[in-house]
């Protein structure tokens, strides 16, 4: 068959695995379409019979007026009960379709949040969001379009055929003589078609990564007045794309030509043969001779014989792109999580907060380790900061203790047990960030606010609000806790974004907090306020700050100094300060000599 291959696809398979809830759906709504085609052959069964037997008899005016009223009434009836069948089709043929289409999205976006960040480091956002929206948005007729109308028109197709045979054998043969061409066109097209609909999707996918990419920067782009210069590069990219359609469109409308030609060709043939019949039958003495209106009877059934193989050659033409966006959709279903529960693991209750890093080494590319050698522990309801230029390693190293990425030698330990022998969500919950890239959603404060804790009481909320100084801002605004922020907080200050992530934390309650340059975006009234409330919320909890001013450390319980990738010296603020080491020439850089020279008398 013409889409055999397509149908029999291990995509197309899968597929189908989603639809399987939906059987009933889609087999109720085959046997309405073939019950809807069926009932559009009393047309040309009408037009023949009245030819015959109303227009043509020899019979009396009333008797033809008094059948062709009756004929009328006939098909009213069955066009009225066609229309509701037609809607009936649709309607299930749509609701099966929508539901499947949204129990793959479901688990794509499931899946995508699971991948690690590993896999999104080297994707851009755009391009992710390309698969989940526009890929999905694609594969949406693969069971309209696909299983549901090609399984209908292939039993219609069945019948009819066999009614020709039953009918007129000879004139039967003859519309058949166009359809093998059909099969041998689109068989020799349908791959080229499919491999330009990924060549379109890829264009796509890259175009929306970067579009995504410049838009949330476009700030940075007005600002180094590079808007020509995006202009050109998206004209450039959008020029590869086009090339990509039309080369698409070339084969589509090549393939529509084809099939026009040869739906226009077969009733060409069965009008000549059945109207030399219709001559010469009577002359010769054949047996059952054609009648003038049989053949136009006949040619009524050819439209629903090639009309039919027509709309499979073009479901087979538009399988090809709804496949191969669907490809990609299970391409990304199939990458396993680099981040995922072994075997056995457990949920974690809630920490005391020991953390150990034990001879961990860890690396982005293979081969070009970012950490050496760490080894060092964190005791419960210790702060511990993190200090080390750009690039030396402070923010990796963190991230190995939620899991977003995992050593390569070495482990990580919290409270004595190895964080690869625990359920990733119950360590995630026992740990709160506050991020330098401070990352806001587009609802309102009190959402921000409650996506440290959803469940958390109006009271919680208000509370975690005042110690991060969120309450005073908020309640000046004009929605109040209720006021729509933005994409990425666009609507508020650097300040009040930083202390609107504070407030999440505080709301979240941890066991283990990160803080990666927690108050860089704070002017230094906001900060000084900021810093007593983090000191607040540090108290009994476990802390990894992260801090290049280095007067927000000074406190710490512990500092360590990484140089590329490796720790340089270790111990508190005191001992360091009075040493020789990086942790004193950090100092030097940023307080200067007489700054310095009283904080180690300080520490002295």
């Amino acid at each position: 068959m013409l889409l055999k291959d397509r149908l029999l696809s291990p995509s197309f398979r899968r597929f189908l695995r989603y639809a399987r809830p939906y059987a009933p759906l889609i087999v109720a709504a085959i046997v309405a379409g073939v019950f809807k085609f069926t009932l559009a052959l009393s047309l040309p069964v009408a037009l023949g019979y009245s030819l015959d037997h109303i227009f043509l008899a020899d019979i009396p005016r009333d008797a033809q007026l008094q059948l062709l009223q009756g004929l009328a009434l006939i098909l009213t009836v069955l066009f009225v009960g066609r229309a509701f069948v037609t809607y009936l089709r649709s309607y299930l043929a749509a609701l099966a379709a929508q539901r499947t289409i949204f129990d793959v999205r479901r688990d794509l976006f499931r899946h995508v949040q699971r991948l690690s960040m590993a896999y999104h480091a080297q994707r851009r956002s755009g391009q992710t969001t390309a698969r989940l929206i526009n890929d999905m948005n694609q594969a949406q007729g693969l069971l309209d379009r696909g299983l549901i109308a090609a399984s209908m028109d292939l039993i219609f197709l069945a019948g009819v055929v066999t009614y020709l045979f039953i009918w007129d054998w000879r004139l039967a043969l003859v519309s058949l003589f166009t359809i093998p061409f059909y099969g041998a066109v689109f068989r020799a097209l349908n791959p080229r078609l499919r491999q330009a609909a990924t060549s379109v999707q890829e264009e796509m996918e890259e175009m929306s990564g970067e579009v995504t990419e410049k838009i949330s920067g476009l700030q940075v782009v007005m600002s180094f007045a590079r808007e020509k210069t995006e202009e050109i590069n998206f004209f450039q990219r959008h020029r590869r794309y086009l090339r990509q359609v039309l080369s698409r469109e070339r084969l589509r409308m090549l393939l529509q030509s084809v099939a026009e030609f040869l739906t226009a060709f077969g009733p060409v043939l069965v009008i000549a043969y059945g109207g030399y019949r219709v001559i010469t039958d009577p002359q010769t003495g054949a047996p059952n001779p054609l009648t003038i209106g049989q053949l136009i009877a006949f040619n009524g059934f050819l439209a629903h014989l090639y009309l039919p193989t027509r709309r499979l050659a073009d479901y087979s033409a538009e399988i090809q792109e709804r496949l191969a966006a669907m490809d990609r959709v299970f391409e990304v279903l199939d990458s396993e999580p680099d981040i995922a529960d072994q075997p056995g693991a457990r949920p974690l209750p809630r920490l005391q907060g020991r953390i150990a890093f034990e001879h961990v080494q860890f690396s982005y590319q293979p081969g070009v380790p970012v950490l050496r050698d760490i080894d060092f522990a964190v005791e419960p309801g210790e702060a511990v900061a993190l200090v080390g230029r750009s690039g030396a390693g402070k923010t990796s190293l963190v991230n190995l203790v939620p899991r977003f990425y995992d050593p390569e030698q070495g482990r990580v330990v919290a409270d004595g047990r190895d964080v690869r022998s625990v359920t990733v969500r119950s360590l995630r919950a026992n740990i709160g960030m506050v991020l330098q890239d401070t990352i806001l959603f587009s609802g309102t404060i009190r959402e921000n606010i409650l996506y440290g804790r959803h469940n958390a009481t109006e009271r919680e909320m208000i509370r975690a609000a005042e110690m991060a100084h969120v309450h005073q801002f908020a309640l000046e605004l004009p929605g109040g806790y209720d006021t729509v922020i933005g994409e990425r907080g666009v609507k508020l200050s650097g300040g009040q974004k930083q202390r609107l992530s504070i407030a999440r934390a505080f709301l979240r309650d941890p066991s283990i907090l990160i803080l990666d340059e927690a108050t860089s975006n704070l002017d230094s009234g906001s900060e000084l306020a900021i810093q007593e409330a983090l000191r607040e919320l540090m108290q009994g909890r476990t802390t990894l700050v992260i801090a290049h001013r280095l007067s927000t450390i000074v406190d710490c319980a512990k500092v360590v100094v990484l140089e590329n990738g490796r720790i340089a010296e270790m111990g508190t603020h005191q001992e360091l300060i009075r040493g020789a080491g990086p942790y004193r020439q950090f100092c030097e850089e940023q307080f200067g000599g007489v700054e310095l020279e009283r904080l180690s008398r300080r520490a002295g």
